[in-house]
């Protein structure tokens, strides 16, 4: 008998976390489990899906009616009592977990980001007391985290029953560029709070002081644009700095760019900074909690570690991947490690045997 898992989330129309879900339940499908989604948004599919795979849609549900989403999962937990239920964000974990009161229902989550930062400022405390209390009830079978310390954010009976897998890299990605590379640097990400584009844009205005041949592009789209073009215009560089949008390839677009360079305050691990690892880029990063980049990122010997805010150090490292090309291309080619560490097939063994464990 075919083990059943339901992954949970508002649609599959792009993001990081959603990608990690696609990847995964194409993997288990064709391993012995039978896979279901619960979609809580009927929006079009961005990622390509097992035809296997069922997707269940409530359409009706507003994003923000948290007791009609409750309701939709509860109906399944009663329907599939030896299901294992699959959440990925930090709210829908709670509301997975508020549904499987009562019930035989098996829950894992999964944190993202920084668990430090998954609730608005008015809602942190009781967030978090919700979210502890939640995470150490007997429904919540494990937690997965991206980072060990995304894990020690928690208390040790949470941790107890923690595990931390990263992120599998995109399959198909581009061949490492090996030739003489463009004068370019780029970053790809959402335009929000969290990324602190102000950052790169005042570093590289700092940068182009001695490098003016060079040319930034921003590969993304979010609430912030407006407000990043018009920094762009209060810098004056308006003709050396892109704003890409959204791009499908965008691999193949980067992949021969001088340097890749990540200016966020936090992240739970990201995705785009480990591709451009993979990629063989230069890549600067900020040293943003909990941990990520520091994992995957030995400053000065696969890629640049900077303090996060730091506009001086930033500058300096973009200056020092510009004037030093051959230990530019030393960092990015002990970069590749990670294409063999993070595949998709290696992440996936690691959460099917965590599933395996629960469902045994």
């Amino acid at each position: 008998m075919k083990k059943k898992v339901y992954f949970i989330t508002n649609a599959l129309t792009g993001g990081g976390a959603e990608r990690v879900m696609s990847v995964l339940s194409n993997y288990l499908v064709e391993h012995e489990y039978e896979i279901n989604f619960l979609l809580l948004q009927d929006k079009e599919t961005a990622y390509e899906i097992n035809g296997k795979i069922k997707l269940y849609k409530r359409a009706d549900i507003h994003p923000k009616d948290m007791t009609a989403q409750i309701k939709f999962i509860r109906h399944f937990m009663k329907k599939d009592p030896y299901a294992l239920f699959v959440s990925f964000f930090t709210h829908q974990n709670l509301f997975t977990l508020l549904a499987a009161i009562g019930t035989k229902a098996r829950v894992l989550v999964s944190e993202r980001n920084d668990p430090a930062h998954s609730f608005t400022a008015k809602l942190t405390k009781v967030g978090n007391i919700v979210r502890n209390i939640l995470y150490k009830s007997h429904y919540c079978k494990k937690i997965i985290f991206q980072t060990k310390g995304a894990m020690d954010f928690f208390s040790d009976r949470i941790k107890s029953k923690s595990v931390v897998i990263a992120n599998p890299l995109k399959d198909g990605l581009p061949e490492p560029y090996t030739l003489e590379r463009k004068k370019t640097i780029v970053s790809v990400g959402r335009f929000n709070p969290q990324k602190n584009y102000e950052l790169l844009l005042d570093a590289f205005a700092v940068f182009f002081t001695k490098h003016s041949d060079f040319r930034l592009e921003i590969y993304g789209d979010g609430i912030l644009r407006k407000t990043i073009e018009n920094y762009i215009k209060k810098l004056g560089l308006n003709d050396n700095i892109e704003l890409c949008g959204f791009c499908k390839n965008v691999h193949e677009r980067i992949v021969d760019a001088g340097m890749y360079v990540m200016s966020s305050d936090f992240e739970g691990l990201s995705n785009a900074m480990l591709e451009a690892l993979a990629l063989g880029l230069p890549v600067i990063c900020t040293d943003h909690p909990p941990g990520g980049a520091r994992t995957y990122i030995k400053s000065y010997e696969n890629g640049i570690l900077t303090p996060v805010g730091d506009v001086d150090e930033m500058a300096k490292a973009m200056c020092y991947v510009a004037e030093n090309p051959d230990k530019a291309k030393a960092m990015g080619m002990k970069a590749l490690s990670v294409r063999n560490e993070l595949s998709s097939d290696n992440i996936c063994k690691k959460w099917k045997s965590v599933f395996d464990s629960i469902l045994e």
